[in-house]
């Protein structure tokens, strides 16, 4: 039976995923090469077949109290981010009002955050419904919530429950960064 499998140290520096030895990964280059700073992701597990179904159960199925599961792991980790300001990644209007809740912030339950950014209203597909190609090219998914605190000098750390193409956590940090965010890194349950 697969079990959860928490990521080594090994990783690409750039985005969490396994490595074998000390350079950027393809993807990673390939954000450089496109003008994009690293997000420096870390990601706590695997997203093996254990946490697919996991994420199934919480996330689709709105098995609301598996965010148990992982908080305490998660909210252990997130204290080598002290002095980062910490932002969940939103979902849609359209999924909350399907799923009921916000599958990030129920992690984040017993840790301060602030809710910086919202899904824009044109959005109509779910993340999850996209295959790699058309998420790498969809449109700005963002915007800053009307009021968002003065971002200018201040390091952000975005928090997502899963890291697949980077391309969630590129957008929200080019959104930040054009606001005055010193510095953005990333942290997810899964990768």
């Amino acid at each position: 039976m697969t079990q959860f499998e928490t990521i080594g140290e090994r990783i690409c520096f750039g985005c969490g995923r396994l490595s074998h030895d000390d350079t950027l990964c393809q993807d990673c280059q390939r954000w450089q090469s496109n003008g994009k700073q690293l997000l420096e992701h870390r990601a706590l597990y695997r997203y093996n077949a254990t946490m697919k179904d996991y994420m199934q159960r919480y996330k689709f199925s709105g098995d609301y109290a598996l965010r148990e599961v992982f908080r305490s792991v998660l909210l252990q980790h997130l204290k080598n981010y002290s002095d980062y300001i910490k932002v969940p990644i939103p979902i849609s209007d359209q999924t909350w009002l399907t799923r009921g809740f916000n599958q990030v912030t129920g992690l984040l339950e017993g840790c301060q955050y602030q809710e910086l950014l919202s899904v824009r209203a044109h959005q109509k597909a779910h993340q999850s419904q996209l295959n790699r190609q058309k998420r790498m090219t969809r449109k700005q998914p963002f915007e800053l919530i009307d009021g968002t605190i003065n971002l200018q000098g201040k390091s952000i750390l975005l928090i997502d429950d899963i890291y697949t193409t980077g391309n969630t956590m590129y957008y929200a940090a080019d959104l930040l960064y054009s606001v005055g965010a010193q510095a953005v890194r990333s942290v997810s349950l899964a990768r």
